[in-house]
């Protein structure tokens, strides 16, 4: 309980502190209006409406003038009125929309910051994954739950309970504890058998995270096409439908499982309205109880005093379950990093890269990828890296990268650890042509410059653009570099597939990179596409440590060497005509798929 409390009150002072130093006004404003409608909603409501009554009577019998009693109609008024405005319009509204503008700035300034940092395994990891969504979705969610829901629902009910305590302790002492009583073991029932039917719906997310990309399939703009050719639309809707029907039917399982526990706790307090309420009309009988007292304890009991009741607990007791969302910001922000210890910032005009006896698996996950990977390519030599699906390439390569951290065995960049280098200057050596590459919907000089962001040189940015074979496209669009494309936004040009595949060239090319690395961006294309590209990559890239990677062997003859990767380690290593020769996994490889390529004058060619 004492760590419980430490949680609640740690997780409400950043909250708070966070408020106050932006809006300290708005925050004392609030705590006075929670004050203000508990004073309003229960002992100012229980004097008027007890009067608004009793002085009528007066009234009618000529026993008090009207003019004294129009002061009655209008506080009757003002506490039928303030309340919505203070709570609906000054709380609900304004404050809880401050706050969480406040708020998302907050979470999401760190958020963004700590994403630069995170580790890319957590990318990968489903914990992770699982922290980084709850994080960015329901965080701010359970914060505006927190306040200021929950902190002028305590105060303003805390309040009410002590002014309808007094009113009724002024009619019979004994009428607090018949209130009270039941409103206790209900309490006590809740703690004893303290089921939330919130806990076991947490324990879907992963199914919560799979219906949300299947409605992205619905939805999504890439998809459209598809969908419509194939008439994929009602199937995907009807699949979505019947997922989450299932879903629902399994929460409606775990909710009439536990109806029994959950209709006792609920009806404790029902029987204590009803007992209570005869409780004043016997005193009203005997001639104990003014008529007017005994109608507005009566609507009150019947309407409000176990709301308020429950109200001043709400803060220990609902908050204990955001704050189990608001957590996940915490944990998100002490997700590991990437070492930012003593690193260089040089980038050097030559890079060898080698390999020693690397193993890797990914996260949570029982099989080794590499099993002790071991070469070493030389400063501008051009090495095809080729294997079957699943052998484990573009993993190398997110380790070259440093994406990844080696489960044992190092890598080394001129005989340096890679990651004696910073990210900074790893970005600068590495020209990456990705075979998942991305399209942003941003122009094409800024969609040329994601592959150096620090790059704003026109120089270097015309240099790109002419070596991936680009000016000719530029030179069409409407608003030349400036053109927005991608369709995404109005006035956007959107490209060719292989026009977008020569952009992520540019990328790669942007700046003088020490070594270019193509990771299978061209397996969609044809034998004699890809067999273009990747002569054109190759006279592009000379003199720059060059990795090809496929499981094709478009590049494997315009290469100095190949490396033949299986089983997670290097099976074969050697040029085109001596591993042919050799009669192994290349060799196999090649005879397979020899009827797509020819080698004629030194050059590959599709047939």
């Amino acid at each position: 309980m004492k760590q419980k409390l430490k949680r609640l009150f740690s997780a409400y002072g950043f909250l708070l502190g966070t408020l106050y130093q932006t809006a300290p006004v708005m925050v004392i404003m609030t705590f006075v209006a929670a004050v203000l409608l508990g004073v309003i909603q229960t002992p100012l409501t229980l004097y008027v409406n007890s009067h608004i009554f009793n002085d009528g009577l007066l009234v009618a019998q000529g026993k008090m003038a009207f003019g004294q009693y129009s002061f009655l109609l209008v506080l009757f008024a003002l506490t039928a009125l303030l309340p919505p405005v203070v709570n609906d319009i000054f709380i609900g509204g304004y404050v809880q929309f401050r706050s969480l503008l406040i708020l998302r700035s907050a979470f999401r300034e760190k958020m963004l910051q700590k994403i630069k940092r995170m580790k890319y395994a957590h990318f990968e990891d489903e914990k992770s994954i699982e922290i980084i969504d709850k994080a960015y979705n329901r965080a701010e969610n359970s914060a505006r739950h927190m306040f200021p829901m929950y902190v002028t629902w305590t105060l303003s009910s805390m309040v009410g309970a002590a002014g309808v305590i007094v009113y009724l302790a002024r009619v019979r002492w004994w009428l607090v504890l018949t209130v009270v009583i039941p409103w206790v073991l209900e309490i006590i029932q809740r703690v004893r058998d303290n089921y939330s039917v919130y806990d076991e719906l947490e324990s879907y997310w992963k199914q919560e995270h799979s219906y949300g990309i299947l409605a992205d399939f619905l939805r999504r703009r890439e998809y459209l096409k598809d969908n419509k050719v194939f008439r994929l639309s009602e199937h995907l809707t009807e699949t979505y439908r019947k997922r989450l029907n299932a879903r629902n039917r399994q929460y409606e399982g775990f909710y009439f499982k536990h109806l029994k526990r959950v209709l006792l706790k609920q009806n404790i307090t029902k029987i204590g309205v009803l007992f209570n309420i005869l409780l004043l009309l016997y005193l009203f009988l005997q001639g104990q109880l003014d008529v007017g007292m005994f109608i507005a304890l009566t609507l009150y009991i019947y309407q409000n005093v176990y709301n308020t009741l429950n109200g001043c607990a709400v803060f220990f007791a609902a908050s204990g379950y955001h704050i189990n969302f608001f957590e996940y910001y915490e944990k998100y922000l002490s997700l590991s990093e990437d070492d930012a210890g003593e690193c260089t910032d040089e980038v050097p005009e030559k890079l060898s890269i080698e390999f020693k006896d690397v193993w890797f698996r990914y996260p949570n996950t029982e099989r080794d990828i590499l099993k002790g990977l071991t070469f070493r390519i030389e400063p501008g030599e051009r090495i095809s890296l080729v294997g079957e699906n699943g052998e484990g390439k573009s993993t190398m390569i997110k380790l070259l990268l440093g994406l990844f951290v080696p489960d044992k065995g190092e890598i080394l960049l001129n005989g340096k650890p890679l990651l004696s280098y910073s990210s900074e200057a790893r970005s600068q050596m590495f020209g990456v042509v990705f075979q998942d590459f991305v399209k942003y919907d941003i122009s094409f000089r800024e969609n040329v410059q994601v592959g150096d962001i620090s790059n704003h040189s026109e120089e270097a940015f015309r240099e790109a653009v002419e070596k991936s074979g680009l000016t000719e496209v530029l030179a069409k669009l409407p608003n030349g570099a400036d053109t927005l494309l991608g369709r995404e936004f109005e006035n956007g040009v959107d490209l060719s597939g292989g026009q977008w595949q020569r952009i992520a060239m540019a990328r790669a090319f942007l700046g003088d990179k020490p070594a270019l690395i193509l990771d299978e961006p061209t397996s969609q294309l044809d034998p004699i596409a890809e067999s273009d590209l990747y002569t054109e990559f190759a006279e592009m890239s000379a003199g720059r440590t060059t990795i090809f990677i496929t499981h094709r062997l478009a590049s494997t003859m315009i290469t100095d060497r190949i490396l033949v990767i299986s089983e997670g380690r290097i099976a074969e290593n050697g040029p085109h005509d001596q591993l042919v020769k050799t009669g192994g996994i290349y060799a196999r490889m090649y005879e397979a798929q020899k009827q797509w390529y020819v080698k004629e004058e030194g050059q590959v060619t599709a047939v």
